[in-house]
C-alpha cells in the first residue's frame, strides 16, 4: 500500500474514532445528568421508535442484511490493508536447465541499508522490494539537516544502486530513491528514480 493511501486511511480512521469517542462521551455525560436530571432518566429511544419493529417482520431481515453488508465491507477493507506489493524473493534464473536462482529480498535490502547508512549525514535507511508492474526497489533515506543532499544522492546512485544492480545481475533494475531531511522540513523531500 502506498504512502498516500496510508495517510488517507489514518485520517479517515482517526476522524471516525474521534466521532465515536465524542458520541460515547456525550452519552456518558447525559447519563450522569450533565444536561439535567430529567434527561438522564429519559429513554434513549422514543415510544414510536422503540415500537416500530413490532408487526414488521421485514425490519429485522433488513437489519440483518445491513449488518452482513457492513461485515463484508469491513472484511474487504481488512484484506486491502493486509495486501502489499512487497515481495520476499527475486527470481534471478536465466536458464532453467542450469538451475533456479532466487534471492531473498531481505538479504538485498539489508545490504543496501547497511551500505547507505555508512554515508555521512544519513541517519536512517529503509529499503523494500516491490512487485507491481515489474520489480523495483524503493529506497527511503533520512538525512540529518546538515547533510550534503547532492553528495548523498550522487553516492547513492553511483555506489548503492550500482552494487544493487550488480547483485541482481540487471543493469537496468529500477530503483526509486526518496530523500527526507530530518528536523524541520523547510522544503519538500527529494524523490528520484534511478
Amino acid at each position: 500500500m502506498n504512502s498516500h493511501a496510508n495517510v488517507i486511511n489514518r485520517v479517515a480512521l482517526t476522524v471516525f474514532g474521534l466521532v465515536l469517542v465524542a458520541a460515547g462521551c456525550l452519552g456518558l455525560a447525559v447519563s450522569v445528568g450533565a444536561f439535567g436530571a430529567w434527561r438522564a432518566t429519559d429513554p434513549v429511544l422514543s415510544q414510536e421508535v422503540s415500537t416500530f419493529p413490532d408487526g414488521r417482520p421485514w425490519f429485522w431481515w433488513a437489519v440483518a442484511g445491513a449488518l452482513i453488508l457492513i461485515a463484508v465491507l469491513a472484511l474487504l477493507l481488512l484484506l486491502t490493508q493486509l495486501k502489499t506489493d512487497r515481495t520476499t524473493r527475486l527470481d534471478l534464473t536465466t536458464n532453467a536447465r542450469d538451475g533456479y536462482t532466487t534471492l531473498h529480498t531481505s538479504a538485498l535490502t539489508d545490504a543496501v541499508e547497511d551500505e547507505a547508512l555508512g554515508f555521512t549525514g544519513v541517519t536512517r535507511v529503509s529499503a523494500n522490494v516491490y512487485e507491481h508492474r515489474g520489480q523495483r526497489v524503493f529506497l527511503r533515506v533520512d538525512l540529518a539537516e546538515s547533510a550534503d543532499i547532492g553528495e548523498v544522492r550522487t553516492r547513492l546512485e553511483k555506489e548503492v544502486v550500482t552494487h544493487l544492480r550488480e547483485g541482481v545481475a540487471d543493469p537496468r533494475f529500477p530503483v526509486i530513491i526518496e530523500l527526507h531531511v530530518e528536523a524541520i522540513q523547510r522544503s519538500p523531500s527529494t524523490r528520484r528514480a534511478a
